[in-house]
């Protein structure tokens, strides 16, 4: 072989080295580069890419939201627990214990139409024995307060029991004071009170209630119901009825003051 073409081999077999170096050297400066872009500083050193981290961010919220929701059935199975040791076992199992003002206690018939509904409520919203009886106190102070019902009660005063009603109040408000008036009508309207208020009118000279029409009612004592008054014999028999003679006194008054 000749020293030329050893010389050529040789620089042949150079190049070739430096070009091996300089191209991995040029690599692994690339990568290097590549990986100071693709790397964030702010990426923790566990993961290698923005990816990785978002996915595990993702999974770690996926796992805390199904923790969360069942932390809260368990904490609503825990109170429903709970509730349900108060609750009768049936609605029939709810006992009245309640009490008056003075203490004693209030007693209703098991009977009671009202009381069986009550029952049945308060079992189907899971109440205890002791939110019942709040329940049902809270009706019959209503029921107290809301005094009778006058559709009813009108029913034994026939089919002018308005009209009797309204009688008696404008009696009352002609006749007593203005706080007395007052008080009257505070009074729960019913067929006793009427009845009661009736009689009152009478022994102050007003006539018993009468239709004269099918629209009016006789408003004062005629000269025959007087005269009736006097032969009743509760007027003389024995001194006369000091209740029925103070009566007729008054109807008699009425009349004079009529005639004048």
């Amino acid at each position: 072989m000749s020293d030329e073409q050893t010389t050529t081999e040789s620089n042949e077999s150079n190049n070739t080295e430096v070009q091996s170096t300089i191209a991995y050297d040029t690599g692994e400066q690339n990568q290097v580069e590549q990986d100071q872009v693709q790397r964030p500083d702010w990426l923790p050193e566990k993961f290698e890419t923005p990816e990785q981290l978002k996915t595990s961010y993702e999974s770690l919220e996926r796992k805390f939201h199904t923790r969360r929701d069942e932390i809260k059935e368990e904490l609503i199975q825990e109170l429903n627990d709970d509730a349900s040791k108060e609750v009768p076992i049936s609605p029939g199992d709810y006992k009245v214990e309640m009490k008056d003002e003075d203490g004693n206690a209030i007693e209703i018939a098991e009977d009671d139409h009202m009381l069986s509904w009550f029952r049945d409520k308060a079992h189907n919203m899971a109440l205890s024995n002791n939110e019942f009886n709040d329940f049902v106190s809270e009706y019959i102070t209503m029921q107290q307060t809301s005094g009778p019902d006058w559709n009813v009660e009108s029913e034994s005063l026939g089919e002018h029991a308005d009209r009797r009603l309204e009688r008696v109040d404008a009696w009352a408000n002609s006749v007593l004071a203005e706080e007395d008036y007052g008080t009257f009508a505070d009074i729960p309207a019913s067929a006793n009170m009427v009845k009661f208020f009736e009689s009152i009118m009478q022994l102050n000279g007003q006539p018993k209630f009468n239709m004269t029409s099918t629209t009016e009612f006789q408003e004062s004592v005629s000269r025959e119901d007087l005269m009736a008054a006097q032969r009743d014999p509760k007027y003389w028999k024995n001194g006369g009825d000091p209740v029925h003679v103070a009566k007729v006194r008054a109807m008699a008054d009425q009349l004079s003051r009529k005639r004048a």
